[in-house]
């Protein structure tokens, strides 16, 4: 018989609530809805879940605007695209993909004409992948000064997307001592679907999993 992905789900809580207490700490689960129907949304929200990630914006739009609740969180976890950054201020209400100063002072401005403050998480690229955003770990220091006299960005945590081998324990410890190293940081946004338990044994405190509730996407 053919597992659903509400039964994919609920194994999953169950396994994320014994890792909970095992760890000693909560963890959030954003489930990715990208290129998922609205239905499935909903089928998950009426189960509790709040938190979803949205990679492209345009698609997303047509969810959020369409649902048109407060009973979800919306993540914007895509590349950030400088001509659609306002209606990505407008529709969600987190990103974790900051790694430029241009987008970041934007995104400020955006904000506050809107009068809200979007949180934030600076993305990371720990293994230095050309094929991946992000800053390097070692400009992270420098990157956060343009932060500090930005009143309509509160920065939550830090976000990254190991290269899928064998050293992405080693890139995951690196981004926890990152991350432990300063205290007004909440967030660590770090496991997927195929590495989610590595990353909750190095301190990740936020998944972003879709393939391994809704199954490899056709």
């Amino acid at each position: 018989m053919t597992t659903s992905y509400i039964d994919r789900y609920k194994d999953l809580k169950i396994k994320i609530n014994e890792l909970e207490r095992m760890n000693n700490r909560e963890i959030c689960l954003m489930v990715v809805s990208k290129r998922q129907s609205i239905e499935k949304i909903v089928a998950l929200n009426d189960l509790g879940q709040i938190d979803f990630g949205e990679n492209y914006v345009d698609e997303a739009e047509e969810k959020i605007n369409g649902l048109n609740t407060d009973k979800i969180t919306w993540h914007f976890i895509g590349r950030i695209q400088s001509n659609k950054i306002k209606k990505i201020c407008s529709l969600f209400g987190w990103v974790h993909t900051i790694s430029s100063k241009k987008h970041l002072i934007k995104v400020n401005e955006i904000c506050k004409s809107m009068n809200k403050i979007m949180n934030i998480c600076i993305q990371i690229n720990i293994d230095n992948d050309d094929n991946k955003a992000g800053i390097a770990l070692e400009n992270y220091e420098n990157f956060i000064m343009n932060i500090h006299d930005l009143r309509h960005v509160r920065l939550r945590g830090i976000m990254t997307i190991p290269q899928n081998n064998s050293s992405s324990q080693n890139s995951f410890s690196r981004m926890n001592d990152l991350f432990k190293k300063y205290n007004e940081l909440d967030t660590l946004s770090m496991g997927m679907s195929r590495d989610y338990i590595s990353a909750i044994e190095n301190g990740a405190n936020m998944l972003r999993i879709g393939q391994g509730i809704f199954g490899k996407r056709i």
